[in-house]
């Protein structure tokens, strides 16, 4: 702020300044208007001829002041003088004065500017003929000092204003920053982990939906540090039994037991372990994946049919049959077909995992939105249990092996999409029938 009022000020003085020069100007010429007046009414025609007789005090009003020099002159039509200097600054270039008109013009007089009044005095009606010129100059040291008294007096006071400005601007900024300095303080003294909502107290009222935004922020980052430790210590337990179970049995291999016996269960427990592994990287790789998400235009029956065609093999290597029916309707959605993909995976492993023996795919399309539907015939999910299958390493009573973070990987996925993940029975109220539903193109709820 003050660095524009210091060019605005610099403006200001400009304007005062030249605006100051040109009324004083003008206000002076009004006077030397007026003494030629005055002098081209002491002029008489005499005998034919024009003279001037001054009285004394005219004489003296015309050559006398205290600041600047005054002189005048009188020429007749013949250019012959009658009163006055013989020398006067001429007319400007190309300049003629007309009976009865008056012009003022800027002049020098040995080596001094000046400003000089000329005035053209018909002579018409007397016993002489032609155009008397008239002529009333001064020096100009008396109009400069006075457009310097008045420019003085606006500026001083616009000086006086623009600093008592500054420093209500200064007290002002500096009042209206401390709460935000205090506000600084209070963020600095706290611990790098607390995550604590920011107190409000003291905070201006401008502030409090910035603070308000803050302490949301705090709050989602510290549901997210919570649900991270969480699954981290989740992990670490998941992980502990395999590893322990895979100690145990190679102990016992090598204190002389069977140890092929050993060694099948050391291969059972590594590759539970190894799948749990990939489950817990394919998670962590869907929860970073929400800051670098890029969705694209896709056919969801397409990218539905290249999932199950990818599961086949397995599933028929299990003897589990996969059907797949795309359905009428427009099935375009914003999405990243390799999570989407992932997701479709998730759903065909737990159906094998849990001793289903054919698994059929549904993709179609209503008015509100594409939708995927997976059913198969396995033993289902209690309908008391199904809110809480979607828990990480949520497992079913009715076991299968699996690492419990199928549906957790399943709901996450469709939440980057904006979709909804439901649960219910499946055909003939036999098996789980998963459905996903994604929300119209373009729209991501």
């Amino acid at each position: 702020m003050l660095a524009t009022m210091v060019p605005l000020f610099i403006l200001l003085w400009v304007i005062a300044h030249f605006s100051t020069q040109y009324f004083i100007n003008a206000a002076f010429d009004r006077s030397l208007a007026r003494r030629t007046y005055a002098l081209a009414d002491q002029v008489e025609v005499v005998r034919g001829h024009a003279q001037v007789n001054l009285p004394v005090a005219a004489r003296e009003m015309l050559v006398f002041d205290q600041e600047d020099l005054l002189f005048h002159r009188v020429l007749d039509p013949a250019g012959m003088v009658i009163e006055g200097e013989r020398r006067m600054p001429p007319l400007p270039k190309g300049q003629t004065i007309k009976p009865g008109q008056l012009i003022v013009y800027d002049g020098a007089k040995d080596g001094e500017p000046v400003r000089v009044a000329a005035f053209g005095l018909s002579l018409a009606g007397t016993s002489a003929h032609g155009t008397v010129l008239v002529q009333v100059g001064e020096t100009l040291s008396r109009r400069k000092a006075t457009a310097q008294r008045a420019t003085l007096a606006i500026v001083i006071p616009m000086i006086l204003m623009t600093l008592a400005a500054a420093a209500v601007i200064v007290y002002g900024v500096r009042r209206g920053l401390a709460p935000l300095d205090r506000l600084r303080d209070r963020l600095a003294a706290r611990q790098a982990f607390d995550l604590s909502p920011v107190p409000q107290e003291g905070v201006p009222a401008e502030l409090r939906p910035f603070l308000d935004e803050i302490n949301f922020l705090l709050q989602r980052l510290a549901e997210a540090v919570e649900a991270q430790s969480r699954f981290v210590a989740d992990a670490a337990h998941q992980l502990r039994t395999p590893i322990a179970g895979i100690r145990a049995q190679a102990e016992a291999a090598l204190a002389g037991g069977d140890g092929t016996h050993a060694l099948a269960r050391i291969a059972a427990a590594a590759r539970n372990m190894g799948e749990l592994v990939q489950k817990l990287l394919v998670l962590a790789r869907v929860d970073a994946a929400g800051a670098t998400l890029h969705l694209m235009l896709l056919d969801s029956a397409s990218v539905a049919q290249e999932a199950a065609r990818d599961w086949a093999p397995r599933a028929l290597e299990r003897g589990v049959e996969i059907g797949f029916d795309r359905q009428a309707g427009k099935s375009t959605l914003q999405g990243d077909a390799q999570l989407l993909k992932e997701m479709l995976g998730n759903l065909i492993d737990n159906a094998l995992h849990y001793g289903a023996t054919r698994v059929d795919i549904v993709a179609g399309a209503s008015a509100h939105g594409p939708y995927w539907r997976v059913i198969d015939n396995g033993p289902g999910i209690p309908e008391a249990q199904r809110s809480a299958a979607f828990a990480p390493f949520h497992r079913l009573a009715a076991g299968g092996g699996g690492a419990g973070l199928g549906l957790t990987i399943v709901q996450r996925i469709a939440h980057l999409h904006g979709a909804t993940v439901s649960l219910s029975s499946g055909d003939a109220e036999q098996g789980l029938a998963v459905e996903v539903r994604f929300p119209p193109e373009g729209r991501l709820d």
